[in-house]
């Protein structure tokens, strides 16, 4: 091994991944580059890992793989003949395709030179399932490479430089080696890999499932949905110039006599105002023709022919005050119009609102005022909720319950309008049903088609237990598993699927707890996939989270408000009943390791240390 050495490539931006740290990221429960990292030692004597955090680095940074392999060829021992090159975005990677990488690079090549000697080939490409090479898959022999970079060094320089350019096809010996050679480039990629990052489980479910159908609503049908389209308004707002207040429409300079009929909202018979008279005016009332101001009766004076104050009721002709009132403006009148233009608010073609916004109530009737008869949604996401388990019982069961069983704490709260699953953005969620534990019943749950739901959110049977049929049923189904497990505590064993009938399966821990907690999220994270919702994060800055944090995964815990802007962790729950949830209106999600570092997705905070500003997602 001594004679052999590798190169582990691992400071690309991932731009496809949203420039999270790659090497950082789990394939079933395991970072990458530890995987590539401990198949490359099997193989080499030296391993040189290059990127941020590792031996060493490009220079400059961010200058591409074959300016990263040149850094990496410096810093191998001297002894070193043979050299792998390999990326850190193969999880599959083994030990076995490395070796036959390395063999077929010591083999002769069939062809032979023009003095009739056999010829080495001066690198091993690896070829994956699909028939593509794989570039940063590769054995070398030392001198060849090395000559390589520095011709290219010698034509402009190694950065910048895509890695194909350092093969030479008569030279490069093609080994298909197939799934190894699979990479991870985009989330998509992640889907039903094994246990993901709780930071990556929105990210991995937009990539991995396919949003719903745009339909259109009424807008007042389609309160929870999520625009598809801009919310365009229709009319302007007002219609028409009205009146904002009660009190006198007005023509021309003061003072006015008042004249005419009183106008009120809804009347829309003609009606119009000459210079130097007045009109009285009710709010939401349209302004007759000829207005060009109207002030509310606090701030005009109304008197008689004979200069007497009366009445700001008075109207033409009354008996009381012979002749028409004079209407003044009051000195606290200046600069003061009580009149509303035509689209003061907005005109016709005014976007209220932009693509992937909620459609909440004030919105959708923001869209009525405007004329909106129609909008294009997403949702709202309508939900079916199954409990498993046949020691479970309906929660309105009298005592004494029968030996070894006990009753539904967990469907009853996530449904209902005020449910966990109402509060994480699920429209229609229907009441609990049960689904009893066979696999006959399990096949018959997945496999019977509901069309009046989008997902079916199934509590218990997502360990490997005896009782536990869900998995089998999903492979024997056909269905796609898009995640297979999420690294927290309490909820780890979650897992969503999409059915072949176009449902989503949102499978929940039986675990009371557990279950809770991976409604608020990832059903959170789900509404946000299916229906392009945009949200933004409400955090908070809490300290003491290297008390609490675990190293290896993320761990959801209630939180209490104390003071003025503070809050309180739990330091310990139970998990087999919701008591110690009581009285926390927020679930806090502390990173892996307590250190949160830069916002990456739904569930990311900042911070590290002791402490650090994490989410905060209320559950209830």
């Amino acid at each position: 091994m001594t004679s052999v050495g590798a190169i582990v490539l691992a400071g690309g931006r991932a731009s496809r991944l949203g420039g999270v740290d790659k090497a950082r990221v789990a394939v079933a429960g395991r970072p990458m580059i530890e995987s590539v990292v401990g198949a490359a030692r099997a193989v080499a004597g030296s391993v040189i890992t290059v990127g941020p955090g590792g031996d060493t680095r490009e220079d400059p940074p961010h200058s591409g793989p074959v300016a990263a392999i040149t850094a990496g060829l410096a810093g191998l021992p001297g002894t070193v003949e043979l050299v792998v090159v390999v990326a850190c975005d193969l999880p599959d990677l083994d030990a076995a395709t490395l070796r036959a990488l390395l063999a077929a690079l010591r083999r002769p090549a069939a062809s032979t030179t023009g003095a009739g000697e056999v010829s080495v080939p001066r690198a091993a490409l690896a070829v994956d399932a699909a028939g593509h090479d794989q570039f940063l898959l590769a054995a070398w022999d030392r001198r060849a490479l090395a000559a390589r970079l520095a011709a290219l060094e010698a034509a402009g320089g190694v950065g910048g430089r895509a890695v194909r350019t350092l093969y030479d096809d008569e030279e490069v010996v093609r080994v298909p080696v197939g799934a190894p050679a699979r990479d991870v480039d985009t989330w998509a990629d992640l889907a039903g890999r094994g246990p993901v990052a709780l930071t990556h489980v929105g990210a991995v479910l937009r990539a991995g499932l396919p949003p719903l159908p745009a339909v259109g609503r009424p807008p007042l049908d389609a309160v929870g949905a999520v625009l598809a389209a801009p919310l365009i308004a229709a009319d302007p707002m007002p219609r028409g110039p009205v009146s904002a207040m009660d009190g006198y429409a007005l023509a021309g300079p003061g003072p006015w006599r008042l004249t005419g009929a009183a106008r009120r909202a809804g009347d829309g018979s003609p009606a119009s105002l000459a210079a130097g008279t007045a009109a009285r005016i009710a709010t939401g009332a349209l302004a007759p023709h000829g207005t060009d101001r109207v002030l509310r009766h606090e701030l005009v004076e109304v008197r008689g022919p004979g200069g007497a104050e009366v009445s700001g009721t008075a109207v033409p002709g009354d008996a009381a005050v012979p002749g028409d009132p004079v209407i003044t403006a009051s000195a606290g009148a200046d600069g003061v119009d009580d009149l509303r233009p035509v689209g003061e608010d907005w005109p016709a073609g005014h976007a209220l609102a932009a693509a992937d916004t909620v459609l909440d109530a004030a919105l959708a009737s923001a869209a009525v005022s405007a004329g909106v008869e129609r909008v294009s949604v997403r949702g709202p996401v309508r939900a079916t909720v199954v409990t498993t388990g046949d020691e479970v019982l309906p929660a309105d069961t009298p005592s004494p319950l029968p030996s070894g069983r006990i009753r539904d704490t967990v469907g009853p709260l996530l449904s209902g309008p005020a449910g966990v699953l109402a509060r994480a953005g699920f429209g229609a969620v229907d009441p609990p049903r049960h689904c009893p534990d066979t696999a006959e019943a399990v096949d018959d749950l997945l496999g019977g088609s509901d069309s009046g739901s989008d997902v079916l959110v199934l509590v218990g049977a997502t360990g490997r237990g005896v009782a536990d049929h869900l998995r089998p049923a999903l492979e024997r189904l056909g269905a796609r598993v898009v995640i297979d497990g999420v690294r927290v505590r309490p909820g780890g064993s979650q897992l969503v699927a999409e059915l072949p009938d176009g449902r989503v399966l949102l499978a929940l821990p039986g675990n009371p707890l557990a279950a809770v907690c991976a409604a608020a999220t990832t059903g959170r994270a789900l509404v946000d996939a299916l229906t392009g919702r945009q949200r933004t994060p409400v955090t908070a800055e809490l300290a003491g989270l290297a008390d609490v944090a675990n190293p290896n995964r993320a761990r959801i815990l209630p939180a209490w408000p104390v003071g003025t802007g503070g809050w309180r962790l739990a330091d310990r729950v139970r998990t087999a009943h919701l008591a110690d949830l009581a009285g926390a209106p927020a679930l806090a999600v502390v990173p892996e390791g307590g250190n949160a570092g830069t916002v990456e997705s739904s569930w990311a905070g900042s911070g590290s240390g002791s402490g650090g500003r994490v989410e905060l997602v209320d559950w209830i």
